[in-house]
């Protein structure tokens, strides 16, 4: 089985340098403003993906309250401007909560978000939104959206009377940019009466990947699943993270949650999650390695490095593109506040060392990182801040250009 490839050695040796003389980060641009009294942004859509990129444009979504109940709110620029437009207000029911976002072609993305109860998707391009299509039938959340060339697909959780469901729906784009949904499926055909949780899925030339939280087994497992295409039967749901206990024999396994996929290279997957096997040092930062877009995946790796083993890690985030780099960034306080950290792969050193760029850390709070990597391997990077854990937030970016 192979989970180390020889097609990539050449794309992923330029990950032998640790991630600081990887990336030089530009000076952060603001997405929305300063701070505003009692009003919070929120980066928690499933697999954290609230930032995409294009060939010409970058664009970030996100759920916050400015006007009292949540919504979501969405703002594109070009790599060139230095500064974001006023965001566009992208829900229009009474509530909206974690948004998801991708790139297509054509300078377009593709944006997901549950509104009251169900799921929506539409298109946002320089010029603005197009009108936005309802994808799930039933009671649905924690949607996730994932492009790969012209395919876009999409996943979330839907509750009917026969229980609950993972749902995958294929989409195909008109001309006029309104999303139409070609195919709609379960991941399993029959209904669970435990809850599934904040499903990821990723998408590359070998097929469609999801991975979630279940709790049939009376506690949290991440589970993941393959097909070949739309359509397509999918497999029966494998565990994802390794069953670990170091108390006794009561013990259900560590706690996980949260998992985050990428596509990276022509066919493999990244996975990340949070995870508690460390014991009382609470949440750290795993991840493993799919081949063949997620049908075989390799053994658990511990991504943090030892600096960090005696903190929590929170909010892993993922990133990957064709040229075969991959990435996870994440938020902890070994420094006292919270700070962005990201490490990167190499097939000689595993995980490297982490490394906190310095627009993103330092004094206040510095959380819930969103990443996404274009073709030429940059890094672009969007994070909340706070200057006290309970105050107003912000959104900010910054992309981290490859060194020459």
């Amino acid at each position: 089985m192979r989970f180390r490839f020889a097609g990539l050695c050449l794309a992923l040796a330029i990950f032998q340098v640790q991630a600081s003389e990887r990336w030089i980060f530009d000076s952060r641009i603001s997405v929305t403003g300063p701070p505003v009294d009692a009003v919070y942004h929120h980066l928690e859509g499933s697999g954290r993906k609230h930032i995409a990129v294009t060939g010409e444009s970058v664009a970030v979504v996100w759920e916050d309250n400015r006007s009292r109940d949540p919504q979501i709110y969405a703002t594109l620029k070009s790599l060139t401007r230095e500064t974001f437009p006023t965001a566009l207000l992208v829900s229009s029911g009474s509530e909206a909560y974690e948004p998801a976002i991708d790139a297509i072609s054509g300078n377009r993305f593709v944006l997901a978000f549950e509104q009251d109860a169900s799921v929506f998707a539409r298109i946002l391009t320089a010029k603005g939104l197009a009108e936005p299509a309802r994808l799930s039938r039933a009671a649905a959340s924690h949607v996730s959206i994932a492009g790969f060339d012209d395919r876009v697909f999409a996943s979330w959780r839907e509750q009917n009377n026969s229980g609950w469901f993972i749902k995958i729906a294929a989409l195909r784009i008109t001309k006029a940019n309104r999303i139409v949904v070609e195919s709609l499926q379960s991941v399993e055909a029959g209904g669970l009466e435990t809850p599934v949780l904040f499903p990821a899925i990723a998408v590359n030339n070998a097929g469609i990947c999801v991975a979630w939280e279940d709790r049939r087994a009376g506690h949290t497992r991440l589970l993941v699943s393959h097909a070949r295409d739309a359509g397509k039967s999918f497999t029966e749901p494998q565990f994802l993270n390794e069953f670990f206990s170091n108390r006794n024999q009561y013990d259900r396994g560590s706690g996980v949650t949260r998992v985050s996929l990428a596509s990276f290279a022509q066919d493999e997957i990244l996975a990340a999650w949070m995870d508690k096997r460390r014991g009382g040092k609470g949440y750290g930062i795993f991840a493993a390695l799919g081949a063949d877009a997620g049908e075989n995946f390799g053994p658990n790796e511990k991504v943090h490095g030892e600096e960090g083993d005696t903190q929590p890690h929170y909010n892993p985030a993922t990133a990957g593109n064709q040229a075969g780099d991959f990435v996870i960034a994440w938020d902890d306080f070994r420094r006292g506040d919270s700070d962005i950290w990201i490490s990167a792969h190499n097939p000689d050193l595993e995980w490297s060392l982490d490394y906190a760029p310095p627009v993103a850390s330092g004094d206040g709070e510095q959380s819930h990182p969103s990443i996404a990597l274009d073709e030429q391997g940059n890094l672009h990077l969007v994070w909340i801040e706070r200057a006290q854990p309970d105050g107003p937030s912000r959104l900010w970016y910054s992309p981290g250009r490859t060194r020459q």
